[in-house]
C-alpha cells in the first residue's frame, strides 16, 4: 500500500469511528426534536483526521432552552465527560454552540460541536459548503488535503478545514508548509462567503 493509500485509509477507519460516535449518541434523532441537524465539515467530506464531529442544526425558532433540552439527555450518558455552552447570536456565527466531549474508547475522547442556528442562515451554512467541496474535490486534492491536516497534527498544530480547502484548491498547496505561507495572518475564525467552483477535467 502507498503513501496516499494509507493515507485514505486511515481517514476512512476515523470516518468509521465518527460515525459510530453518531449512532452511539443517537445525534441526529436527537436534534430533530428541535430543527433539522446537518452532519458537517470533516466527516460529511470523509476527510478525518482529527477526533472531531460537527452537526448544525437550524430551527424555526432557536431557543436556549431547547438546546439544553437535547444536551441534558446527553450529559446524563455515562461516557460523556465534559460539556461546553455558548450564547453567539448577537455576533458571527449569529447561533448557539455546545460542545461535548464523548469517550469513544478509554484511550481516546472524541469532541462533539453543535450549533443550532435560526434556519434563515441555512443559504449560508457549511452543508451547503460541504456539497460544493464535494464537486470540487479530485483524488490528487482530497489527498493534498489530508496529507496537509495529518502534517499539521503530528507538529502539535491545527490546520482549520475550510482554510484547507481554499488553500488547496484556489492555489493548489500540497504540504502543512506551504498552507502557512499562504494563510499568513488571515483570522481562522472568520466566516466567509467563498464557495469552491466545481473540478473540471483536470485532477489538480
Amino acid at each position: 500500500m502507498g503513501v496516499r493509500e494509507e493515507r485514505a485509509a486511515r481517514a476512512d477507519a476515523r470516518l468509521a469511528q465518527a460515525r459510530q460516535v453518531l449512532e452511539e449518541l443517537s445525534l441526529l434523532d436527537r436534534w430533530k426534536a428541535v430543527g433539522d441537524p446537518v452532519v458537517v465539515g470533516s466527516v460529511a467530506l470523509g476527510l478525518v483526521v482529527r477526533p472531531d464531529v460537527d452537526l448544525e442544526v437550524y430551527a424555526d425558532s432557536p431557543s436556549i432552552r431547547d438546546g439544553f433540552g437535547v444536551v441534558a439527555a446527553l450529559a446524563e450518558l455515562p461516557r460523556v465527560r465534559a460539556m461546553r455552552y455558548k450564547d453567539e447570536r448577537d455576533r458571527p456565527p449569529q447561533g448557539l454552540y455546545w460542545k461535548l466531549e464523548y469517550e469513544l474508547t478509554p484511550e481516546e475522547t472524541w469532541h462533539v460541536d453543535m450549533w443550532l442556528f435560526p434556519r434563515d442562515l441555512a443559504d449560508r451554512s457549511s452543508g451547503q459548503l460541504a456539497d460544493a467541496l464535494t464537486e470540487a474535490l479530485t483524488e490528487n486534492r482530497r489527498d493534498a488535503v489530508l496529507a496537509i491536516k495529518e502534517e499539521a497534527v503530528s507538529q502539535g498544530a491545527r490546520a482549520h478545514g475550510y482554510w484547507v480547502y481554499r488553500a488547496v484548491i484556489d492555489v493548489g498547496v500540497v504540504s502543512y508548509t506551504e498552507y502557512l505561507d499562504w494563510l499568513g495572518d488571515r483570522d481562522v475564525w472568520e466566516r466567509t462567503n467563498w464557495r469552491p467552483t466545481p473540478a473540471g477535467g483536470g485532477s489538480r
